[in-house]
Formats: C-alpha cells, sequence, structure tokens
C-alpha cells in the first residue's frame, strides 16, 4: 500500500463506517501503531482532522511501518 496525500485524500472521501473499517483492517492487519494521531476509537472527527493534517513526516513514520512490518 502506498500512502501518500492522494490515498488520504480518498480515504476522506469514504463515510465514517467505511473509514472506520479501513483503519481498523490497517491496524489489525499490519501492526500499525497509530497513537501519534491522538485519536480515540470512534472518534471520527478526530480522526479524520488528523487525515486532514497528517504532515510528511507522519506520512513517512507510516509508510515505515509498513515496511518493517511486511519484512
Amino acid at each position: 500500500m502506498q500512502l501518500d496525500r492522494q490515498m488520504l485524500d480518498r480515504l476522506l472521501l469514504l463515510n465514517d463506517r467505511q473509514l472506520q473499517s479501513v483503519i481498523d483492517k490497517l491496524v489489525a492487519e499490519h501492526g500499525l501503531d497509530i497513537s501519534r494521531f491522538r485519536v480515540k476509537p470512534g472518534d471520527m472527527e478526530s480522526l479524520r482532522r488528523a487525515i486532514k493534517n497528517a504532515s510528511d513526516a507522519d506520512l513517512t513514520a507510516l509508510a515505515e511501518q509498513f515496511r518493517s512490518k511486511g519484512k
């Protein structure tokens, strides 16, 4: 999976249920640690804000988690 600004924009187009499902799947299947975004489970407004405001450093850190989990 490629994490970039375009992918984040596509995530924001999902409804709340779909977005939560995608995030849950990424966390479960890839062991991603999204704690750096300080989003409480089920808080969709905060989740959307975190996705919208994710920095390049945030994207890099998540991409590194994908790479390290894939080994």
